[in-house]
């Protein structure tokens, strides 16, 4: 694949932060032509469509979500397995606080995204093995008595859900408590821990 060139990049990173901040319809190739400094035939130019410019981006940042929720060489133990699973997930939405509420929004007023990625994880059989083997590790955990009857995907979804509420309660954290950063980050570490404690307790075959 031959190399981006310099100006490509820096459409690229512009809208970016553009459609994270503003969204898809919101979003112009003017505002992102203006961010970038050039002219607005050169975006039309490298992506033809607003569209196709977005979908790069969105798809990209699909991508990163998807890498640490479906992972490989996972660990063998449940908890040690949902442990990492959070902590990865937690550190990569922190240096990404914009990203959940961009992919929620897009994905619930727009069915063609949808459509799109479902299509395009029917595709990636490399994460679908990995989940195979995730649901594997639930169900014989379930069977050794270690955890309680759950579906693999309630497990799964469980953990997601906690962890994207907190960071989409974030702005609204920060707004009410006027915090700081450093009070962001001791939010955001008290939040984990809670979850941690929340799953493991919730999964604990009693």
């Amino acid at each position: 694949m031959a190399k981006q060139s310099s100006l490509e990049e820096k459409i690229i990173l512009a809208a970016e932060e553009i459609f994270m901040n503003k969204g898809f319809d919101a979003t112009s190739t003017t505002d992102i032509a203006k961010k970038v400094g050039c002219n607005q035939a050169l975006i039309h130019y490298y992506f033809r469509t607003k569209e196709n410019l977005f979908q790069q981006i969105f798809m990209k940042k699909f991508q990163l979500v998807l890498s640490f929720i479906i992972q490989e060489n996972q660990p063998t133990d449940i908890e040690k397995a949902l442990l990492r699973f959070i902590d990865n997930y937690f550190a990569m939405l922190s240096q990404n606080r914009k990203l959940p509420f961009f992919l929620i929004t897009e994905l619930i007023m727009n069915e063609e995204r949808r459509n799109m990625l479902r299509l395009h994880l029917l595709m990636q059989s490399e994460k679908l093995g990995y989940y195979a083997n995730w649901d594997k590790l639930v169900k014989e955990e379930i069977k050794n008595g270690k955890i309680r009857p759950i579906e693999t995907i309630d497990l799964t979804l469980d953990v997601i859900s906690l962890v994207v509420f907190t960071f989409l309660s974030l702005p609204l954290y920060s707004d009410l408590f006027q915090s700081n950063e450093v009070q962001l980050e001791n939010y955001l570490q008290h939040r984990k821990e809670e979850i941690v404690t929340l799953i493991l307790k919730g999964i604990k075959n009693t």
